[in-house]
């Protein structure tokens, strides 16, 4: 506690001093939006909910390239995917009642996205930290490929990957055609947003916004049918997911 300064009977620098610092106007700003989005019903939720998307966008851009340098090395690439992935991940927690900034203070809702900007960042750099050079000596890196490859998918993949791949088409089929473009893009080629955005015709912002909705409605989607993408391995997915109907649907949507 800081004791009252002389000439100030009641304290009040005292206070002052150990008052929080003033939260930046986007903290302010979340908690009126996730109060809005909560407070909207049907399809008046939509303008809500784009616009609590962008100001999570933009308290967490902020917030990473504030902190990047003291973290690790990041391009603004970087930077944005980061951004669209974090904030995809609060606004499912915030429809979904998980995340609730509303009650507590802004300094409090400013200091929650750094930390997520931060884990972000410390995540990427340990993701990085892992990838080795390769070695000099060919025959090392030879044996280092083979000594990573995956086991062969057995019977059992097979028949669960058949499964998965069939639920999955019928799910995907549901969305627009627009949402399978960028979400296969993303979820299958893994393309950033910007290239995304470029090939697809739409904004960047509008490319999170798309994946996160189509996300969404694939998991509920998927739940109901009974699958999770955890039951398959990823090789027999692959293979299967390669040969499937829908991805040469897509091919001859593209060629026409």
């Amino acid at each position: 506690m800081i004791p009252p300064a002389i000439g100030d009977p009641g304290g009040e620098a005292a206070v002052l001093s150990a008052a929080p610092a003033e939260a930046p106007a986007w903290a302010h700003a979340l908690r009126d939006g996730v109060a809005a989005l909560r407070s909207a019903r049907g399809s008046a939720r939509e303008a809500p909910r784009a616009r609590l998307w962008r100001l999570l966008h933009a308290s967490l851009f902020a917030s990473l390239r504030s902190q990047a340098g003291r973290i690790a090395p990041v391009s603004q690439e970087d930077l944005e995917d980061l951004a669209s992935v974090k904030s995809s991940e609060l606004m499912a927690r915030a429809e979904a009642g998980v995340w609730d900034p509303v009650p507590h203070p802004p300094h409090e809702v400013a200091g929650f996205i750094r930390n997520v900007a931060r884990n972000g960042l410390v995540d990427l750099a340990r993701r990085r930290a892992r990838e080795c050079p390769p070695p000099e000596d060919e025959e090392m890196w030879d044996m280092a490929i083979a000594d990573r490859l995956p086991q062969a998918p057995g019977p059992e993949d097979w028949a669960c990957a058949r499964e998965f791949v069939v639920a999955l088409e019928h799910c995907v089929r549901g969305l627009t055609p627009r949402a399978r473009d960028v979400w296969f893009l993303r979820a299958c080629l893994e393309r950033p947003s910007r290239e995304i955005a470029t090939l697809t015709g739409v904004t960047v912002a509008n490319v999170d916004v798309i994946v996160m909705r189509a996300r969404q409605a694939l998991g509920e989607c998927m739940t109901a049918r009974g699958h999770q993408s955890t039951e398959v391995r990823p090789g027999a997915f692959a293979a299967l997911w390669s040969e499937s109907s829908l991805r040469a649907a897509w091919s001859a949507e593209g060629e026409a």
